[in-house]
């Protein structure tokens, strides 16, 4: 039996609300790699059905969105393996490098940061926003005006609740910007 449903953190998203919200960006995403609009479609359409079918639960969004631009971009990939027209034309130089993966992924990743920033209370929002453009605990509490602890409380709340919304390995790559 085939679900209506996506698991993200154990929230039950629709999966026609899922499509709606990412299937353009995949198909742009797609048609960058293999340069054909109607073919792009096409794959996405297949990587979304194939994550309908296998009932996928993911631990957070962003393992969502990674293994949603992950499947497209193999999906690419096997599509110029079978079409020799194409292979010809595109060179492996032209396929999407890891960087351009790491990269789209990583901009995701701050997107979906800065979303749950804004929900922060607005001294603990102040605070991180500050720590991410590499100011000290020092330098923030001078700025904000109020102490190095409560600079040092905030962060660690903060922390605790992305730690809640996005999972421990999410707040592990973004450690370096957050708490220096």
């Amino acid at each position: 039996m085939v679900s209506n449903f996506i698991y993200i953190s154990d929230k039950k998203y629709a999966f026609k609300l899922l499509f709606n919200d990412f299937y353009a960006g995949q198909v742009m995403f797609a048609k960058k790699i293999i340069g054909n609009r109607q073919d792009a479609e096409d794959i996405v359409q297949e990587v979304f059905l194939n994550i309908w079918k296998s009932k996928k639960s993911f631990s957070n969004e962003i393992s969502f969105k990674a293994y949603l631009y992950l499947s497209t971009r193999n999906k690419c990939i096997d599509y110029i393996r079978k079409d020799k027209h194409l292979m010809k034309e595109l060179s492996v130089a032209d396929l999407m490098s890891t960087d351009e993966m790491d990269q789209i992924i990583k901009t995701e990743a701050f997107t979906l940061l800065y979303k749950a920033i804004e929900k922060l209370p607005p001294q603990t929002k102040k605070v991180i926003l500050q720590s991410m453009k590499g100011h000290t605990v020092q330098e923030v509490a001078d700025i904000l005006k109020v102490s190095v602890n409560t600079v040092k409380t905030l962060k660690q709340k903060a922390y605790r609740m992305l730690r809640d919304i996005y999972g421990d390995a999410f707040v592990l790559l973004l450690y370096p910007f957050l708490f220096n």
